[in-house]
């Protein structure tokens, strides 16, 4: 694997509401105070839920605030239909959900666009982190020259508990945009039956760069779990991706 030395800046960004924070999400702000250097930020967008923890290094942005696009959309997309509900089914089904999960792609694009770091990494708010990151293995899989850095797994499309992405890239604000685009536009309603949730909704986005480089970890190491590459992947060293049923225990 090529080596890079981490005299690159990087900063880490999360997103919750009220509900999500008492679940999971302040003890993941507390796992980061824990574990990450003192020098790196953890920019947190939230809703509803008010700054509870204050360090030097949180950053918090109310994202309704700083994205006032994104609610005006979710406003508008009150109807069931775009909140996961299939009338087909007669159940609720999150891979229709575009709402809940737009909330994840606009706190990422807002950072990108106001980003002054060389890396930028998203983490979910269900994660929790257990040791010191490695922070030359974060610079090694995110080059300079890399445009976001993802797990594309075959079936499932991106895996969006973990993120990366490279504010200096020169089509940076371009694919900060085109995610935008995929909600404003209504294009995210557009694409095939389960499939509104943000982990298609961004490798649709990606779609739209095949000409820049872009790094897929699924490639990258080999023998990773093709439904849930984190836990399978280094980055099992030092943070767990809480999915599901795994963030009530």
């Amino acid at each position: 694997m090529l080596k890079y030395s981490m005299d690159r800046t990087i900063e880490v960004a999360t997103t919750y509401n009220k509900k999500y924070y008492d679940l999971i999400g302040k003890r993941m702000v507390e796992s980061f105070l824990e574990h990450w250097p003192k020098h790196i930020n953890l920019h947190i967008y939230y809703q509803e839920q008010q700054p509870e923890i204050i360090e030097p290094n949180l950053v918090y942005h109310d994202l309704y605030a700083v994205q006032p696009q994104l609610k005006e959309w979710v406003i508008k997309h009150r109807a069931p239909r775009f909140n996961g509900w299939r009338e087909d089914r007669g159940k609720y089904v999150w891979k229709n959900d575009g709402v809940k999960f737009s909330h994840k792609v606009f706190a990422q694009t807002h950072r990108i666009q106001n980003s002054t770091a060389d890396i930028l990494l998203y983490s979910d708010a269900d994660t929790l982190y257990h040791a010191k990151p490695d922070l030359a293995y974060l610079s090694e899989i995110s080059p300079p020259d890399s445009l976001c850095t993802f797990f594309d797994r075959p079936k499932f499309r991106d895996e969006t508990g973990f993120y990366m992405h490279n504010p200096r890239h020169p089509r940076a604000s371009e694919w900060a945009a085109r995610l935008e685009e995929i909600y404003l536009t209504g294009e995210v309603w557009t694409y095939a039956k389960d499939r509104a949730a943000d982990q298609y909704t961004m490798a649709h986005g990606r779609d739209s760069f095949r000409d820049c480089k872009q790094m897929d970890l699924m490639k990258y190491h080999e023998g990773v779990d093709p439904k849930d590459p984190v836990p399978t992947s280094p980055l099992n060293r030092f943070l767990q991706h809480l999915k599901g049923d795994k963030k009530q225990s």
